[in-house]
């Protein structure tokens, strides 16, 4: 691990252990808000003050929480860039980084290059303080991040400072407005870089990677979402057994019947699709 990553992971383990430290304190309330509940209040003021006090803790930790996973992005990405730069994922027997993202980690291969992006373009950024790199969030790293790679770091906080510097009224300059600006230009891609990152690969062979595991992320999904229908169906039955003990029939027994007839017609096409889907059968 480089000396970049190890401060980074030793910055974000500060936050974190703060975070759980002080976690639970709530909000502190501001010096005069602490003499006024001094003085006795009626009972709808005291709940006025102590949901003033609920909503700015709620705040704050939503803040906090924001920051913290803003961080914890970046720093992930920074440390999944370094893994694939240096090629240490084939020491797990992967023949793609995008296998080991996926095997190692269980995230779409998608996920980890965005992270990637995100913490590339952050990095080219930094020079130009917090204000500018707080705001990158990861759709514009998806637009910035090809710029970064074809142009440098420093033409890219040029292309960043141009557009900022046009925007009317100090609105946001949108991901659509670097991506825009990014074509007009001609700021893309190298001819050997695929979409979303890597270089010096074989575009067929990638091709077939990207293929095999977009079929894979489908039918994990079909798999978990015919498993949580066989839960929530499941956990109907049982309150469906609970309602029966006590001799109690649904609120509104003529919706319950339709639900019923049409959890019944979904369980028979459900059979039938499984019976024509590819792979050994259930028990074989």
């Amino acid at each position: 691990m480089s000396k970049a990553s190890d401060a980074a992971a030793a910055s974000f383990g500060d936050v974190l252990e703060f975070g759980l430290a002080t976690r639970g304190g709530g909000a502190q309330l501001p010096a005069q808000a602490a003499a006024a509940a001094a003085v006795e209040l009626t009972p709808a003021e005291r709940l006025e003050a102590l949901e003033r006090r609920i909503a700015a803790s709620v705040g704050q930790y939503q803040e906090s929480l924001r920051r913290l996973q803003a961080r914890h992005r970046v720093e992930v990405g920074e440390l999944l860039d370094e893994i694939n730069e240096s090629g240490l994922w084939q020491l797990q027997g992967y023949e793609k980084f995008g296998h080991y993202v996926k095997g190692r980690w269980g995230w779409d291969r998608s996920y980890g290059y965005r992270l990637i992006d995100l913490a590339v373009v952050r990095r080219a950024l930094a020079p130009l303080g917090p204000s500018v790199t707080d705001t990158v969030v990861e759709s514009h790293a998806r637009e910035l991040a090809p710029v970064v790679r074809h142009n440098g770091d420093e033409a890219t906080r040029d292309f960043v400072e141009t557009l900022r510097a046009e925007a009317v009224d100090g609105k946001k300059v949108t991901a659509a407005v670097y991506a825009a600006r990014r074509d007009k230009e001609g700021l893309g891609r190298p001819s050997g870089q695929s979409p979303i990152g890597d270089s010096g690969v074989d575009h067929e062979d990638e091709d077939e990677v990207v293929d095999a595991e977009l079929v894979d992320d489908v039918a994990e999904k079909v798999g978990l979402g015919i498993r949580a229908a066989a839960d929530t169906a499941e956990k109907a039955l049982r309150q469906l057994d609970e309602a029966l003990a006590l001799d109690l029939a649904p609120f509104h027994r003529a919706e319950a019947a339709v639900d019923l007839s049409r959890i019944r017609s979904a369980a028979v096409r459900l059979q039938h699709r499984a019976d024509g889907a590819p792979g050994p059968a259930a028990g074989a």
